[in-house]
Parts: C-alpha cells; structure tokens; sequence
C-alpha cells in the first residue's frame, strides 16, 4: 500500500511539471500568433488551451485516483483515470473542430500574415518542448502504470508530430506568398486533431470496457511459468484487471486430484505469495479457484513421484502464454472418476 502510495505522489508532481511547462509553451504559441497573424499557429494554440485543461483534469484525476480502496471501492478510484482520458479525446476532437470552424472563416477572407520567420522559429522551440514532454510522459506513464500521464504523453507528441507538419505547411506558405495556403493548411492540421481525438476516445473506452492488457498478462505468466511448482499441473483462463498500481488477477489452478483441502490451500497460498513477490509494483488481489487432474494431464505433469501416473512425462509440453490465458483443453471429470480408472 506504501509502495502505490509513493507512485501516486510521484504522479501527481510529475503532473504539475507537465502542466506549468504546457502553460509556458501555450504562451509561445499566442505570442506567435499575435506576431504573424496566421490561423495556421492559431489553430495550433488553440490545441494548446485543449493541453492545459486536460492537463488539468488529469491532475485531479491523479489526486483522486490516490485514494485508498475502501468498502465502496474495493478495486480503489483508479478507473477515474480512464473517465478523464476519454473526456481528453473528446476535448481534442472539439478542438479540432474550432480550428477547422477559423479556417473556413478566414478561407473566404484572408488575412495578411505578416512576420513569419520570428513565427517559424517559435513554433519551432514548441515542436522541441512539446516533443520531450510527450516522449517523457509516455515512458512516465508506462513506468507508474498511469493511463492518464501515458494518454496525455501520446497527446503531445502526436501534438509536436502534427506541429512539424504545420512547419513545413508555413515555410512552403513563407516562400510562395499564397494568402489562402495558411487557412488549407489550418483546415488539414484540423482534420489530423479530430483524428487523434477519436483514437485516444477509441483507446480509452476499450479501457472502460476491461479490455484485456496483453503485456501485462505476459508479464504475469512469465512469472508463473518460471516459478512453476511440481504440483501445479496446471493454469488455465487467466486473467487480469487493472487501473493504476491496482490489480486484481484471476486464474484456475488444476492441482493433483488425490490432494486434500489443506495440501490444496498451501499450493494456493505459495502461488499467490510467489506472485505478489514477483510482481511487487502492482498492489494485487489474487483470485484462484483449484480443480482435480484427469489423467489426460498426466503428459505434462511434473509430479515425479506420483504413483497414480498414467502416461510419462512429455517435455515438449510445456506452459505457455497461450495456454496459460486460454480455456481447458482437458474435459474436466471428477476426482472420483479418475479413481476408478
């Protein structure tokens, strides 16, 4: 519990750091905009307002998504960070929307932009700040296991990438003097932030919906797979749900058919303190339901001493993710039935 406090705090100041530095960049952006006049860096600024108050919320998701599960959230607020980053593609899109909206406005009564170079090397210093900040959120973000930061971080880099683009658009407008070029290239750029928009909605709400997290289920089952046990026959529909450092993992544990209650209880514990221990930057609830062997599992048991052994041991089958995340393959029968074979 000490441990997720700790990547809370240290999220939550990240944040911060990220928010003020958005500001300052959000600020250069307007200052080129008022030097050149072109809607082409407006539209980029005005992304920018979209930056800082995502920026913003997801702060205050951070703070809330700190507090500790209690009875009415067992699973602890860190699912607010998934809210927050949905309602950030939908900000990005309306953005996108306000900017094409200016474009068409200034389409069909262009305006003079005057003083590009200065505007082109601001714009230039943004591209730079919005990049590293975008590039260090993502590896943040992955580290600390926040959605929030992580989302925010692909925000501004595909920000700083979009804004690369605008560049070229303005230095090419620079060069020829084509009053309506710097409106095409607003309405172009426009088009790309919808777009972004809908990918993170997309992402965020597959999120909502418990989709599930491939690198970490491998994560998880190569943990299992290396401190496999003799007695452990077998692990079937594994499964993982997570928000934050939170996590709750669910499996089926198939263990010897003539292991009593308590002999069954111990593999349980032992798995359940080896995971944890391997896996000690997730605050975990380990949910393991055991079931008997059949002797079709004799194959690919490891129990050298069991006496009730059908078929020898096969080393070609061995546990893999696939098998691990999948169904049974093996039709379950009881214990009693297996007895009597």
């Amino acid at each position: 519990m000490m441990h997720q406090r700790s990547f809370s705090h240290s999220n939550i100041k990240f944040q911060w750091v990220i928010l003020l530095v958005g500001v300052l960049l959000f600020c250069i952006k307007f200052l080129a905009f008022f030097i050149t006049n072109s809607v082409g860096i407006l539209s980029d600024a005005l992304e920018s307002i979209v930056n800082i108050i995502t920026g913003m919320i997801t702060l205050l998701s951070l703070k809330f998504a700190a507090i500790p599960r209690d009875e009415n959230h067992p699973y602890g607020h860190g699912k607010i960070e998934l809210v927050t980053a949905s309602l950030e593609g939908f900000l990005i899109a309306l953005a996108g929307g306000i900017v094409i909206f200016e474009a068409i406005q200034r389409l069909g009564n262009p305006i003079e932009v005057i003083k590009m170079d200065i505007g082109l090397i601001l714009i230039l210093l943004t591209i730079i700040g919005n990049g590293l900040l975008g590039w260090i959120s993502i590896k943040w973000g992955r580290k600390n296991r926040s959605v929030a930061i992580e989302t925010g971080g692909k925000h501004l880099l595909t920000d700083s990438f979009s804004s690369v683009a605008l560049l070229i658009g303005l230095f090419i407008f620079y060069l020829t003097k084509i009053t309506w070029l710097d409106s095409a290239i607003a309405i172009i750029f426009g088009l790309f932030i919808i777009y972004t928009g809908i990918k993170v909605l997309i992402s965020t709400v597959n999120g909502l919906m418990d989709e599930a997290d491939p690198i970490i289920l491998k994560q998880i089952s190569d943990v299992l797979i290396s401190e496999r046990r003799s007695p452990w026959v077998n692990i079937h529909r594994l499964t993982y749900l997570g928000y934050g450092q939170i996590g709750h993992m669910d499996m089926h544990l198939t263990l010897p058919f003539y292991f009593n209650l308590q002999e069954a209880e111990s593999e349980i514990q032992t798995l359940k303190n080896i995971t944890k221990s391997d896996l000690s930057e997730f605050d975990l609830d380990i949910s393991i339901q055991s079931e008997p062997c059949v002797f079709e599992m004799c194959s690919m048991c490891n129990m050298e001493s069991c006496t009730h052994r059908k078929t020898l041991r096969d080393p070609s089958k061995q546990w893999s993710y696939a098998s691990l995340v999948s169904n049974n393959a093996f039709k379950s029968k009881s214990a009693k039935t297996n007895a009597l074979q």
